[in-house]
């Protein structure tokens, strides 16, 4: 089995302010060890997102070299992918497929069925706390989807149910 610390990994914004949101971002580190963002999503999470509560543990996990920010050389891909995902999913997508990712991360719908037109290995944040669950690094997938859902995650009710019923063969 692979080791997801040998894997290269991008993100887009969702799944590392969904993590934040749930004290979480630890697991980046723990699980990735690294993991590459494009400009957009860097600009969403730290430029725009400045006063968030979230952003100074975003910028200590960019100057450790946990999250690396990088430049997509593919415009005219980005420019044609954003005319049905916003600007940090088509990025994100763009800089998986020129990184060759084994793993891009992605919560919304739209993206993770880009994504999948690509070829691209996609998992969102829920998978990311169903591995740290699985790797012992949290004591419950539960709490902590419950608690992004309180701060203004969506999901499927039916999804979440499924989650729930499967936890424990998960763990």
């Amino acid at each position: 089995m692979v080791n997801n610390n040998d894997i290269t990994t991008v993100s887009n914004s969702s799944p590392i302010i969904n993590l934040s949101k749930t004290s979480c971002l630890f697991l980046f580190e723990k699980i990735f060890k690294k993991v590459f963002i494009p400009v957009a999503v860097y600009n969403e999470l730290v430029v725009k997102g400045s006063e968030k509560e979230f952003s100074d543990d975003i910028i200590s996990l960019i100057e450790s070299k946990v999250l690396i920010i990088t430049e997509v050389k593919d415009k005219p891909l980005v420019k044609a992918l954003n005319k049905d995902l916003d600007l940090g999913e088509s990025e994100a997508i763009v800089l998986a497929l020129e990184k060759k990712a084994e793993l891009i991360l992605l919560d919304e719908i739209e993206a993770r069925e880009m994504a999948s037109i690509y070829n691209l290995n996609k998992t969102g944040f829920i998978g990311v706390l169903v591995k740290a669950k699985k790797m012992n690094l949290i004591t419950s997938v539960k709490k902590h989807l419950d608690l992004a859902i309180e701060k203004g995650f969506w999901i499927n009710e039916s999804l979440y149910n499924k989650i729930l019923s499967h936890l424990s063969d998960w763990v």
